[in-house]
């Protein structure tokens, strides 16, 4: 039996989370122990407890750091968790290896983990860097940009600055440590093996090698059965975050479509839900079981998370609301295979009624959508699941 850290560092909500579960139920299921190490564990037990699956807190940087302009790229990104004051740094770092020698992990599985993973330089354990395509970059000095759309998003001689800074400031905390250096920040993503959980249609930044990508893994098969208003024969599924400035709006608009609508906004004030549903559109308190949602909808409504990769695989189209630069990444590749449209803050409400529209009353974003199904069918999520294991046996072994 092997002990397998799973780590999840940075970024929001539960979707790191959903995407451990199987992976860790297929890991005891082989006989291994995987331990999670969770950013917020806040509803751990709710999602783990009922398969018996371990959990930990994990180290992170919690003050908050003011006064940086937005980022360019996931070099300045890294300076608002530690990477900007190396003594800080330094402290997580000795958390972190304390952590991995109280655990003594065989296996590391990093997603979206940056510090964890500078603090593994050197331990010799075998190292898995994987996630979707955002939490596993392309390697490039200097890391490429966030907005690849915009021609004037560069700042060359502010990027090889920063880049020049955090590699300074790592290697401070490397060294106290008298773990290897990092040449460019890149070097940070050095690993045994990478695994992007996604295809490559939808990476953010762009194709990568195929052999990289091994399709979408979620928690599909946790939750409740969804249960539609009735009446109407098509369905919407709308998955929104209750501090959405325009939910209210959004939720307007979906009323107002010929179709039964389910929305899960978890949070969400009774008071608030009691006041916006309608005969044709109902909450859910809980989560739902999304391959029942996938099969069942017509279309999707989310806020560009991993609910873009479950409606996909079933050849559902989407309109989605991106909340941050991550998910708008996410948005501006959804809408170039056709299969959607999204809707960013800075555009007039309206706006949101006749997108939504759109994707609900054209048929050719279905069709797209089914296009996008049938292309990529070969990622099936016991497929990836499979895949990810095959590599963690391997590096278990010694094997390449």
């Amino acid at each position: 039996m092997a002990t397998i850290a799973l780590i999840w560092e940075l970024g929001s909500d539960y979707g790191h989370i959903g995407r451990f579960l199987p992976i860790a139920q297929a890991l005891k299921a082989q006989g291994h122990r995987p331990v999670m190490i969770l950013r917020d564990i806040s509803r751990a037990d709710e999602m783990l407890g009922a398969y018996g699956l371990e959990y930990l807190q994990a180290p992170l940087w919690l003050p908050p750091v003011s006064g940086l302009p937005q980022a360019l790229n996931l070099t300045e990104t890294l300076f608002l968790f530690g990477f900007l004051q190396p003594a800080g740094l330094l402290s997580i770092l000795r958390a972190w290896r304390k952590l991995f020698e109280l655990l003594q992990p065989d296996l590391l599985v990093f997603d979206h983990a940056p510090t964890a993973l500078l603090a593994s330089r050197g331990l010799g354990l075998p190292r898995l860097i994987t996630g979707n395509s955002f939490a596993v970059p392309r390697r490039a000095t200097p890391m490429p940009l966030y907005q690849w759309w915009d021609p004037k998003a560069g700042a060359p001689a502010r990027e090889q600055d920063c880049e020049d800074k955090l590699v300074r400031n790592a290697n401070h905390a490397l060294e106290a440590l008298q773990a290897p250096r990092l040449g460019c920040v890149a070097d940070l993503y050095e690993a045994e093996a990478t695994l992007i959980t996604g295809v490559a249609e939808l990476d953010v930044y762009g194709p990568r090698a195929p052999e990289l990508y091994v399709g979408a893994i979620n928690s599909i098969d946790h939750g409740a059965e969804p249960r539609w208003p009735t009446g109407r024969s098509r369905r919407v599924f709308a998955y929104l975050k209750p501090h959405y400035a325009q939910l209210e709006p959004v939720v307007a608009a979906l009323s107002k479509l010929d179709a039964s609508v389910l929305v899960f906004a978890p949070g969400l004030a009774r008071a608030t839900v009691q006041r916006l549903q309608t005969a044709n559109l109902a909450f859910s308190s809980e989560p739902l079981r999304m391959r029942s949602v996938r099969e069942q909808a017509d279309m999707a409504l989310c806020h560009a998370g991993g609910t873009v990769d479950v409606m996909l695989a079933a050849g559902k189209p989407l309109f989605v609301l991106p909340l941050q630069m991550e998910q708008m990444m996410t948005s501006r590749r959804l809408e170039e295979t056709g299969c959607g449209l999204h809707y960013w803050y800075q555009q007039p409400p309206r706006e949101i009624e006749k997108g939504l529209r759109k994707v609900f009353g054209m048929p050719e974003f279905t069709a797209q959508a089914q296009a996008w199904q049938a292309r990529n069918a070969c990622f099936t999520q016991e497929a990836s699941v499979a895949r990810l294991l095959g590599t963690c046996e391997a590096l278990l072994s010694g094997r390449p």
